[in-house]
């Protein structure tokens, strides 16, 4: 899936509510307005209940959304990086699912997604 959004539409920080009761800033371990605890997260912020982007300490954005897997009643976490791609002389800014992180699965997306800030947390791309 390719979708593209200039910078400055960015969602609602975290540690801001979001706009159900199942927001990551309301049910979250993690202190998303600090982001304490975390090594190569730098920012964070919100778009609805089941998607968060990240940026890393090596200025990478990744969006990480929670989607329903009806099949299993699990949250499972799916990661796409945002990348500049070239055409017609003009520069995209667009989002592409990547492999480099682990699918975190859970009950509910707020834990789905907490999971998922950690393993990009975790993993260190070259």
């Amino acid at each position: 899936m390719w979708v593209s959004f200039a910078p400055a539409e960015k969602g609602v920080p975290m540690s801001e509510s979001g706009s159900g009761s199942a927001s990551p800033a309301h049910a979250s371990a993690l202190d998303w307005g600090e982001l304490s605890g975390l090594e190569r997260i730098v920012s964070a912020y919100s778009i609805g209940d089941h998607t968060v982007v990240v940026e890393t300490a090596d200025n990478r954005e990744i969006r990480i959304t929670a989607y329903l897997d009806r099949a299993r009643n699990k949250y499972v976490s799916e990661y796409e990086r945002r990348s500049v791609v070239k055409s017609g002389g003009h520069d995209f800014r667009v989002w592409a699912l990547t492999p480099a992180y682990k699918r975190c699965t859970a009950d509910d997306a707020a834990s789905c997604l907490e999971a998922a800030v950690l393993e990009v947390d975790r993993v260190n791309i070259y």
